[in-house]
Parts: C-alpha cells; structure tokens; sequence
C-alpha cells in the first residue's frame, strides 16, 4: 500500500495535488479528510468534489480540535487530508444516524459494526460525533459484533468550543452519528499501541450518584463542586473548555483511564466522554511534562521493536488536553512516531483503542495504529536512534505547579497511606454489608431503592425464579444458592449489555433498571430477551441439570416513588395468572386493589382491637319438625358506621396480614363464653390451617374445658384448600371426641371434599355444600349428585345438613330427597342475638 497526506485549505489545492500525485479512482482508495473547522460549506464543496473526480473511492472524515501531517500541527488554518491505496485490502464503509437506532449509542455501534463485518475483518477505524455520543457504549457496541478486529479512531471536535462537531462520508454529513470503514485483508499487517502518562493528582473520591457518563456526585458533593473545591472556582466557572485538561482518572482492565468533561448542567452534574460507573475510585488528573516526554519516547521505542514491519501508513488519533497541555512541543512525540512511517491524523475527544479483543474508550492519550499489507523490515537505527530533548525550552509555571502538585500529593499519600488503608478496609467492609449482597456481589435492596430517584423515567424489572423452593427443598440450600449466583451472573451480564443495572433483592428475587425508551414494544422485547437468555441456559449442579423459569415484572419509575409498589403488585398478579412477564398499567388497576387491601387491614386491626370482630349466629332446623336445633356461629366485621362485612370480604386479608389466627381466637372465645349460659347447642367452623395451629387446637380445649360445653358444641370441619396432612386431621377429630364434643364434615361437594375422605374421617354430620343446593329445585345434575351424596352418607349413618335453603322450592326438593336437617335464609337468616 501506498500513504500520502496532504494539509490543504482549498479545492483547488486539493486538486492540484491529487492531479500531480497521478492519484486514480478506485475502490481501493481510501481517503481519511480531517477537517480543522466546522465550515459545513466547506466540507460539503470537499464531498461534491471527491464524489466527481473520485467516485469509487471511499471517503470518511470528522471535525477535530486539530489535525496532524507527520510532525506538523494544524488548528483552524488547514485540514489535511490522508490518501491511503491499498492493493490487496478490500474497503467496507458506513455512516450511520443515531435516529436509525433503536437504543442508541450502542446499537449503533453494533449496526456499524454489522455492516462492515466480514471474516477477513483485520481492523475497523470510525470517527463518531463528539457531544451526542457516549463513547465507551459505543466502542462496546463494535465489541459486541466483531471483537476481534483491531480499533481506531475517536470522538470528533470542534476547536474546544464543545457545541457540535461533525463526521461524514462520501454523500452524508450527520452530527449524531458515526462513520467507519473496515479494512478486509487477512494478510494486513496492523498494530496498535498508545501513550498516557497523566498523573492522578490528590486524594480518590468515590463516585457516589452516576448515570452512564453522566456523573452527578463525588463523595456526595455535586461534580461542579468538587472541581470548585480543588482547582478553584474560576476554572469550574469555566468548565468544561478548561476542564478537558484536567481529567477523572481511574483504573479499569488493567488500563488507566482519563474522562474529560465535556458537558456541564445546571444541577451540578457533568456530562464526561465515556462512562464512570457508581462506586468507582477517581482521582483528578495532571499531565506530568517528564513522563509524556521521556515515557512517550521509550513506549513508540519498545513498539518499533516489537514489531518488525515497516509501516506503510502511520494514523494517530490524540487527545485534544494532550495537545493543549504540551502546546508546541507535542511535536516531539509526532517526531518519533512520524519515523515508523506516512503519519497524519487529529487530535479528538475521546480516543478509540482496542487491547486484548476489548475496545475502550480513551481520554488524554495519543494512539496510532501503524499498517502495512507487506512487510519490509524496519531500520531501527532510524527509529531507535539517541534522541536528546532540551526541556528547558519547555519549563512554564503550569508544568511547575504541576510538578508540585505531583510531588506534594505523592508525599501525603505516603504519610497516610496505612490510615487511609485501615479506612479503606472498614469502609469497604461496611458498605459492602450495607449495600452489597453478599452471595451474589449485586447491590441490594437498599441500593435499589437510592438508586431509584436517579433513574426517573426508566424501567424498573421485578425478576421471580420460579418454584425456587422447590428447588431448595429438592436439591438442598447449597444447591439454591449456587442456583441464585448464576442467575445473578447472567443478569450482571445482559445488564452490561443493555446500559442498564441488575440488583439482588431477597429471597429468590432479583431486580434491573432498565435505560430503554418509554415504549411497550422496547420494553417488552427487552424482557423476552432477558426471559431467554436465563431460561435458554443449562445449568448443571452436581451433575443434575436444573431448568430455571422466572416471572418478570415491569413498571415505570416515577416521581411518585410508586415504580417499585407498582411492579410488585404486577409481579403478584402474573404469578397468579401463570403468565411469563406483565407490564404495570392503570387499567390493572392494582394501585385501587393495593388501598383498599390496606385500608381494610387497618379496618381487621381496628376491630380486633375494639371488639368488633363478632359472631352472628344461623339457625340450623329439623327438615320435619321445623324446629331449630341448633346454630352455627358465623364470623362478622362491623364497621365504625354499623355496617356488617361477610366473611369473604376480609378473611383473606387477614390471613395475609397474619391476623386470621386471632379472628379465630376470638371466635371461640366469643362464641363459648356465649352458649356456656344457654343449653343451645351450636356450631364452629375450623379449617385446615386452624387445625394445623398448634396455638389454636390449645386454645380451643383449654375453653371447651373452661365453660363447660363440650356436649353443645359441633366443629364443622371446612375444606378450603387440599391438605396434605390427613393424620393431623384424623388425630384433631379424636381429641374432640375426647372432650365429648361432635364432628361435621362442611362443605361437601364443593370440589376439594371426595368420597374416600369422609370414609377415613369420623363425624356425626355431613353438610351438603350450598353450591349444590341453591339450583337443586332446576339443576337435575345437582340434585343427581346431592341424591348420591345424601345415600352415601346414610349408609355411613351421618346427619345430613342442606345448606343455602332460601326459598320454598329448594326446601321442598331436599326435604324429599330425605336430608335431616335445613339451613338458610328461608329459615333464618344469621343474626347477632338469638
């Protein structure tokens, strides 16, 4: 290949050279335009000019904060255009707009990548606009899609004046966008390598509230602030134009990472070139003159002898503080790197490099990627020859007080550093007991919840395992755990891809925020993706293979602070309709169901309290005789305003609320204490879980033996649910023949009574449910099954009791069918006095 550059500032320049240089059409001919001004006239006169003399070729080109032509440094007075003309290297481009991107930043990094994505792929350079774009989700997006292939390139400028820069191609010019071209050749020879050497500076701050590259707080004070606080309210007042040389500067890869600045917004937060997660350590960073002079000619040294092509073409994308902080003499690193071969380039704001088959985004630094399709050893006489820099030409009271600074803050690092690592130890202990899950290394529920008011507007995911005691009770605890920790790392991962955040809340439940538009359609794809790549997965556990379901909720977080109550009751309602996911709408209305639940809890309370949890009483009546002969006691709420609630309409809740046990404390109670001074005999309902209350069964023989009426009592046994336990009921009905007391089988016929239990089961009385009853007089079905019922259980010799007997007709069909005893509104309806 051939490389040859040209600094310009008219067509007519650029003509002259592409004419004396014998430069030919070709699809092979790649041209890199970087452009010192943000001119759309002029840029767009370059366009309609290549697109006629040059139409095959591929053109992509980007605003700089400067460009560069071997050594030499162009601000606003040149643009330099590079000409590359492969031979054997095939040319993929493509621009894209942000606007054809579903989630932004980072599907336009993998649409770009897609479209240029080719086996043979050996390096991709792309140019994205440098205020629209988040950097780091952008390179990532590339990552995604070919993470072999070697990147360059950075984030365009505009002189430093950070309001819009642009990038474009052959026919479009976009700024929200990207553009990049592949180099498909398996032969070409390319390397990458990049120069630091910024210095953190001072004391490490925890990023305390942080969205993406927007970053709110460090140590709880407002971005702004902070930089007030250390480099004085001038330079923050001038943020972020002087700011860019002054970088956030952590650790991430094993790499140093510099983020400049690029936004300031009126609440204090600041918008930097790539994103800086919560709860990482950041320091300021200094540009320190003797390492980026001295290091920076040693590390182009160390990549000359690594590699033992000569370069062809030498492109360098640079950092716009790199050049700003070493003005004039940033010409010394160009000088070296100019000697491995055609060089040019532009000084960005942010840098694209790529290590290890992961791109970053990169801040501060200058990278170069060298490439050659043949590979002709390198004179490294020419390359490694002893090169003297005078620095006292250089010395200016900016690289002093940096030097001092450096120098002062590495002597108060080493005075403190063992109190600083005793506090480091106990903070990091505490705030990992405080906000971190300990099993999965997610944050918790308290996490989620401070994060939640940052995230206004996002989607909040509720995500359930299902069955997951099962799989506790089945496999073992451990196996539960490992079961919760993979889960967790799958979500760690898909949240890494989405920009989004996964969180462990307790028991077997996990939580996400998730930055996606407001829309059904997004949101709910987001979810069949997360739902498949958990679901999808194998998971083995001492060689038993598990499959893993889960239940998603989803609801927006809003400034109502009722996102996570709203995708709670979400996730309760999917649960119980089997359904897989369920977004949080009004039309569910959960919200009413969710008051009035806690309104009528506070009403149980209230009533148990004051004596208004109370029994009303039905009497049960001799089919022949119409003689009442007994009653059976009913539970009722009454209301502060008199009014009555049925039993159905607060039972349920008070089991919720763990308040049934006491309704029925209070019910035997009540109920005893009234028929110990009648000799009416009468009737309690108990069910499966009063029977399997320890407390309860207590309580109850404790009061039969305390007043005394034993031979007046019936339990009516109630089946609500299937219950496994048949000896707990078969060992209950005992001890209450024990005590002298009778036993009735309520509800048969409902659906859960059968045959074989009231055979196992001992009592005196069968009650016919009233489901069965109150169409017997125009149902035959009912009246053909309760016939059956009733001649069953007179062979067993039990009394048999119709329930829901409200009207003649009814009364008459049962009284023929030969039941013994009636009970229903027709007869006597419950009341509270007898």
């Amino acid at each position: 290949m051939k490389n040859i550059n040209l600094p310009f500032s008219t067509i007519e320049e650029l003509e002259l050279f592409i004419n004396e240089n014998s430069i030919e059409d070709s699809k092979q001919l790649l041209i890199q335009l970087f452009c010192s001004c943000t001119d759309l006239i002029f840029i767009k006169s370059v366009q309609k000019y290549i697109q006629k003399k040059l139409p095959s070729c591929v053109l992509i080109g980007t605003t700089t904060d400067g460009v560069i032509d071997s050594s030499t440094v162009y601000y606003k007075s040149k643009n330099v255009a590079s000409f590359s003309i492969f031979e054997s290297t095939k040319l993929q481009a493509k621009l894209i707009k942000y606007a054809e991107c579903e989630h932004c930043i980072y599907d336009a990094g993998k649409l770009l990548a897609s479209y240029i994505q080719d086996e043979d792929l050996k390096a991709l350079i792309s140019f994205a606009d440098g205020i629209n774009t988040n950097g780091e989700d952008f390179v990532k997006g590339i990552e995604a899609v070919v993470p072999n292939a070697v990147l360059a390139g950075g984030l365009s400028g505009d002189n430093g004046e950070l309001k819009e820069t642009y990038v474009f191609d052959n026919y479009e010019i976009t700024n929200s966008g990207a553009v990049g071209v592949g180099l498909i050749n398996p032969n070409l020879n390319v390397a990458t390598s990049y120069l630091f050497d910024w210095k953190p500076i001072g004391k490490k701050m925890r990023v305390t509230k942080a969205v993406n590259n927007r970053v709110y707080e460090l140590d709880g004070l407002p971005v702004v602030d902070v930089y007030a606080k250390y480099m004085g309210q001038e330079l923050a007042n001038k943020l972020p134009q002087i700011g860019i040389e002054f970088p956030l500067i952590f650790e991430k890869d094993e790499i140093s990472l510099g983020r400049a600045p690029l936004v300031k917004h009126d609440d204090g937060s600041m918008t930097f070139a790539g994103n800086i997660d919560e709860y990482d350590m950041v320091s300021f960073g200094v540009g320190d003159i003797d390492a980026i002079l001295n290091n920076g000619t040693y590390a182009i040294h160390s990549f000359a002898n690594q590699n033992m092509c000569q370069a062809e073409a030498v492109f360098i994308y640079s950092c716009m503080a790199r050049r700003r902080f070493l003005e004039n003499y940033i010409t010394h690193e160009l000088e070296t790197l100019a000697k491995l071969g055609s060089s040019s380039g532009f000084f960005t704001y942010g840098e694209f490099f790529h290590f290890q088959n992961k791109n970053q985004l990169l801040n501060e630094t200058m990278t170069f990627i060298a490439l050659s399709e043949t590979c002709h050893q390198i004179d490294h006489h020419v390359i490694l020859q002893d090169e003297s820099f005078d620095r006292t030409e250089i010395i200016n009271t900016q690289h002093v007080l940096a030097n001092l600074a450096n120098t002062v803050s590495n002597e108060l690092a080493d005075l403190n550093e063992h109190l600083e690592q005793r506090v480091r130890e106990n903070s990091t202990y505490i705030f990992q007991q405080a906000y971190i899950n300990q099993l999965t290394g997610l944050p918790n529920r308290i996490s989620l919840i401070n994060a939640l008011e940052k995230h206004v507007g996002q989607v909040l995911l509720l995500i359930n395992i299902d069955d997951f005691t099962t799989i506790n009770d089945f496999y073992g605890y451990q196996v539960g755990d490992e079961v919760l920790k993979k889960i967790g790392a799958v979500l760690q991962q898909f949240a890494r891809e989405h920009n989004s955040r996964a969180y462990k809340l307790p028991s077997d439940e996990f939580a996400m925020i998730l930055d996606v538009k407001n829309h059904k359609t997004v949101i709910e794809n987001n979810i069949k993706e997360l739902i498949a790549a958990i679901e999808n997965r194998e998971y083995y556990f001492n060689e038993h293979h598990i499959h893993i379901g889960i239940t998603i909720a989803g609801a927006i977080i809003n400034t109502n602070k009722t996102g996570l109550v709203n995708a709670d009751m979400t996730l309760k309602l999917a649960k119980n309709q089997g359904k897989s996911f369920m977004l949080f709408n009004e039309d569910l209305k959960l919200a009413q169901q969710y008051e009035y639940n806690v309104k009528m809890a506070n009403l149980i309370k209230n009533a148990l309290v004051s004596g208004n949890v109370i029994p009303y009483y039905q009497p049960i009546v001799d089919v022949n005789t119409l003689e009442t002969r007994k009653y059976e006691a009913l539970v009722r709420l009454k209301k502060p305003d008199g009014t009555i609630l049925l039993p159905c309409q607060f039972l349920e809740i008070s089991r919720k609320i763990r308040l049934y046990e006491k309704i029925t404390l209070t019910m035997i109670e009540q109920t005893f204490s009234f028929f110990s001074k009648n000799d009416l005999k009468f009737s309690i309902n108990f069910d499966f879980s009063d029977i399997a209350s320890e407390k309860i069964k207590k309580f109850l023989f404790e009061k039969i033996k305390e007043y005394g009426i034993a031979e007046q009592l019936t339990i009516e046994i109630l089946e609500t649910h299937e219950f496994q336990d048949v000896q707990a009921v078969l060992d209950f009905v005992d001890e209450v023949y024990a005590h002298n007391a009778k036993i009735a089988i309520d509800d048969f016929g409902s659906g859960y009574a059968n045959f074989e239990y009231i055979t196992n089961i001992r009592s005196d009385f069968m009650k016919i449910d009233g489901s069965l009853i109150k169409n017997i007089h125009k149902d035959k079905n009912a009246r053909i099954i309760a016939e059956t019922i009733i001649g069953f259980a007179k062979k067993l010799n039990k009394k048999i009791v119709a329930e829901y007997v409200h009207s003649k007709e009814v009364f008459d069909v049962v009284k023929e069918l030969g039941v013994d005893y009636v009970q229903g509104y027709y007869l006597g309806e419950p009341k509270e006095l007898i």
